[in-house]
């Protein structure tokens, strides 16, 4: 019985993905040694395209992607990124610069996505550590180790890239008819509405030489939605705090 109720809340969580990054104290899983002031900051740091999964549920409970919202959801994360990047904060010129995606070589390119796939297979398992779902991976949060490997070393070295921000993201919406359908049936006594979801959005920050994830972060963006332009710019504003978050034991900023 005891097998059978940990295999389920395995399954719920690894399902949930949950994700909106919020930068608040230490909810994340951040390696040992990022808490040391023996490095330096990182100064230039790439901006991978976030990989979001939009699913639409239609009258008929099927779920179908939709890859127009998902591109369309993409661009603004990383685009409102980039904005807040090369802006001013509290005065002051960032410590840090922001690299464009695109000024990579398609082969490079193809390289980073294929880390950022690796990255996306490893969430629901980091989920479960930062979760304390699995009690035998009980030190995994205080020994967090997890890494992609070597594989964008030469890329780093080529650009002098200390970091990528690597964001993966799921949604679930309904369709018109779907809507219709709920709305009605939730006033009958036997109704049963099927309400979307919130979004799930993930974050790690990977030191690009080594591979190493220095944070994972996530959290559950309650009421906000990847098909929603300010929902999505929130979340993007957030990875930001995220990030500047795993970068101040370094440079000694408050």
């Amino acid at each position: 019985m005891t097998r059978h109720l940990n295999r389920g809340r395995r399954l719920l969580l690894s399902a949930a993905c949950v994700a909106l990054l919020a930068g608040c104290g230490a909810r994340g899983l951040v390696r040992p040694d990022l808490a040391g002031n023996n490095k330096e900051a990182p100064k230039q740091v790439l901006v991978v395209p976030a990989d979001f999964v939009i699913t639409e549920i239609t009258f008929g409970k099927t779920e179908e992607r939709v890859v127009s919202a998902e591109r369309k959801a993409s661009k603004t994360f990383t685009q409102h990124v980039q904005d807040l990047g090369v802006s001013k904060e509290n005065g002051k010129e960032r410590s840090f610069d922001l690299i464009d995606f695109d000024q990579l070589t398609q082969d490079e390119q193809e390289t980073v996505l294929q880390h950022r796939a690796l990255f996306a297979t490893m969430v629901s398992q980091m989920l479960l550590v930062k979760e304390d779902a699995v009690d035998a991976w009980a030190t995994k949060a205080k020994y967090f180790d997890y890494t992609l490997g070597a594989g964008m070393a030469d890329l780093a070295k080529a650009h002098q890239l200390d970091r990528a921000l690597f964001v993966v993201g799921k949604d679930k919406v309904r369709s018109t008819s779907r809507k219709v359908f709920d709305a009605v049936t939730s006033v009958l006594p036997i109704g049963e509405s099927l309400s979307s979801q919130p979004a799930a959005v993930v974050l790690g920050v990977v030191e690009l030489q080594t591979g190493n994830i220095l944070m994972f972060d996530s959290d559950m963006a309650k009421r906000k939605a990847l098909t929603d332009d300010d929902d999505v710019k929130a979340m993007a504003e957030a990875v930001l705090t995220d990030f500047r978050r795993t970068i101040k034991p370094r440079d000694g900023s408050k």
